[in-house]
């Protein structure tokens, strides 16, 4: 490890080790309930990930399908 004091010592390391990350950006050790790395400042999200592109699909094909049936019963 390195010798930059805001590094956490290796006693925090092995008490909380199960409960820790690491951070996509610069690979530090972060507590699961951070919001930001103290490295780096990378800020973790919890935002859910986005919608997959078949469930739009589907959905576009639901509503095209009930215009038609509209559309066929008014003709």
């Amino acid at each position: 490890m390195d010798d930059d004091p805001n590094d956490p010592r290796a006693e925090d390391l092995d008490q909380f080790s199960g409960v820790t990350r690491t951070c996509p950006e610069c690979s530090a050790e972060v507590y699961d309930e951070a919001e930001l790395c103290w490295k780096c400042g990378h800020a973790f999200s919890n935002d859910p990930k986005p919608m997959p592109k078949w469930v739009l699909i589907v959905a576009i094909l639901v509503v095209a399908a009930i215009l038609v049936t509209i559309l066929r019963g008014v003709i």
